[in-house]
């Protein structure tokens, strides 16, 4: 576990997360191509919503026990931008090689 501040002073503790469950998330976006030949991505708030599900062990006085996943009334304590920034927090703080960061792909 690895604790963190979040730019609006809010304390976090970050869970190391297994391979398989890194690759379950980064699996979940997709690219779409539209009719009109524009691409987007799709699921991009679902990766947000996993990283933060799965990732975060503390916020603030709540602790998580027994691998207990985050409710969500502890998570709507946050901002839209403190969501985002925390999702990015804890993709960073994941490592599956220490020479080559997750975050590096």
């Amino acid at each position: 576990m690895t604790e963190k501040k979040l730019s609006t002073g809010k304390r976090v503790i970050i869970r190391k997360l297994s391979r398989p469950d890194i690759r379950k998330i980064k699996d979940l976006a997709s690219q779409r191509l539209f009719p009109d030949g524009t691409v987007g991505i799709v699921g991009s708030h679902k990766v947000q919503d996993e990283w933060i599900d799965r990732g975060l062990a503390g916020l603030e006085d709540w602790k998580a026990e027994n691998g207990e996943i985050v409710p969500d009334d502890i998570v709507m304590q946050l901002t839209e931008e403190e969501q985002q920034e925390l999702a990015r927090i804890i993709k960073d703080s994941q490592v599956l090689n220490p020479s080559k960061p997750s975050h590096s792909d």
